[in-house]
């Protein structure tokens, strides 16, 4: 399981990290193929280490964002399972707010979500 970043070591990130802009996937991908092209011998350690001083503060600016992303997500729902243990009544309109308001969204994942369940319960009933 991963082990999160606690919030002392996403700042201390953060601070290195400055202003860079964030990673495309685009560019995560480049960088991943970029790497196994040089490991197997396609490009020079040298040239690795050039494309790594751009490409690595982007990589890290993503990172930091997803990493961020996933404490808000764990903690509002640690808070809502906690709710519900001390006798609360949190529904899942409560939860999806309280994420739209931490400056998440899961509507997109959601709609998706609800469409993939929809073609399963349509695949079941021709079945």
């Amino acid at each position: 399981m991963l082990k999160p970043a606690q919030p002392d070591q996403l700042a201390a990130l953060a601070a290195l990290l400055g202003n860079r802009p964030m990673a495309s996937y685009v560019i995560v991908l480049d960088a991943a193929e970029t790497h196994a092209e040089t490991t197997r011998g396609l490009h020079s350690t040298e040239n690795f280490g050039r494309y790594c001083r751009t490409a690595m503060p982007q990589i890290l600016r993503r990172l930091l964002a997803a990493e961020s992303e996933l404490a808000t997500l764990r903690a509002i729902v640690a808070r809502h399972v906690a709710a519900a243990d001390h006798g609360e009544d949190p529904t899942v309109g409560d939860l999806v707010h309280d994420v739209d308001r931490a400056g998440l969204s899961l509507h997109d994942d959601i709609a998706d979500a609800s469409a993939l369940l929809a073609a399963e319960l349509h695949a079941m009933a021709l079945g």
